[in-house]
């Protein structure tokens, strides 16, 4: 007969064997209102310890609730996709004006104070910077 707690550790290191570890990630900047445009962000990092690590902060943060106060939102958008290999296993919208990040299926978490240093940090950017948060530039 297997202990409980036997069977409890085997069941916990075979679910950490099968979470998916991500090995790069791409981040791409669009414009979510038709009279504004910005400046084009396009960008892979194929580095598996910074994919990894971002991927698991975004698992970890909290659920949105309750009504939120968007600052004054131009319409940038980033999109964040995560890979493993060829397959994209993580794929999340982020409304930096209301701090958030919509992974969809009515999955959306509250960004920390943590998140987008981070996220600067990975994508070779200044941490204290306002690099992701443009000027809009108007469409003619």
């Amino acid at each position: 007969m297997i202990r409980p707690a036997c069977l409890a550790v085997a069941v916990v290191l075979v679910l950490g064997a099968c979470a998916p570890s991500p090995d790069s990630f791409s981040i791409h900047r669009f414009s979510s209102v038709a009279y504004n445009e910005f400046q084009p962000l396009d960008r892979t990092v194929s580095d598996p310890a910074v994919a990894s690590r971002l991927y698991r902060e975004i698992r970890a943060l909290r659920p949105r609730e309750g009504t939120v106060f968007c600052a004054m939102d131009f319409g940038v958008r980033h999109e964040l996709s995560f890979f493993m290999g060829a397959e994209r296993i993580l794929h999340g919208v982020m409304n930096l004006g209301c701090g958030e990040i919509d992974l969809g299926a009515g999955d959306v978490r509250a960004l920390d104070e943590h998140f987008v240093p981070d996220l600067l940090g990975a994508l070779g950017m200044y941490t204290r910077s306002n690099e992701l948060w443009p000027t809009p530039i108007p469409r003619r």
